[in-house]
C-alpha cells in the first residue's frame, strides 16, 4: 500500500503527530506526551480523518483527534508503515 505523508508536528525524536493517506483514506498517528510517564507515549494512536480534511488542515492541530471519523488498532512507534525522519537526542 503506498502512503504519503502529507505533514507532521510535535517533534521529539520522531514526528509526535503525523497526517498521512493512502488508497484508504486520510489518518492522523498521534504519540501523545503521556505526564504521568514524564514521556512520550511508545505507540501511535491512529485515527481515520475525513478526506475533506486533508485539502484543509487547521492551522492548530489541539483536539485534531476529535475530528476524527474512528479510531484503529495503535501502532508502535518503531513499526509505522512509512518512513519518517528521525533525529536523536
Amino acid at each position: 500500500m503506498q502512503w504519503r505523508v502529507i505533514e507532521y508536528r510535535e517533534f521529539y525524536d520522531v514526528p509526535r503527530m503525523i497526517v498521512a493517506t493512502n488508497d484508504e483514506g486520510a489518518f492522523l498517528f498521534y504519540s501523545r506526551f503521556d505526564e504521568h510517564l514524564d514521556s512520550y507515549l511508545t505507540h501511535y494512536e491512529v485515527f481515520r480523518l475525513p478526506n475533506t480534511l486533508i485539502n484543509d488542515l487547521p492551522r492548530s492541530w489541539v483536539d485534531l483527534e476529535q475530528r476524527a471519523i474512528g479510531r484503529i488498532a495503535d501502532v508502535p512507534v518503531n513499526e509505522l508503515p512509512f518512513a519518517v525522519e528521525r533525529r536523536i537526542s
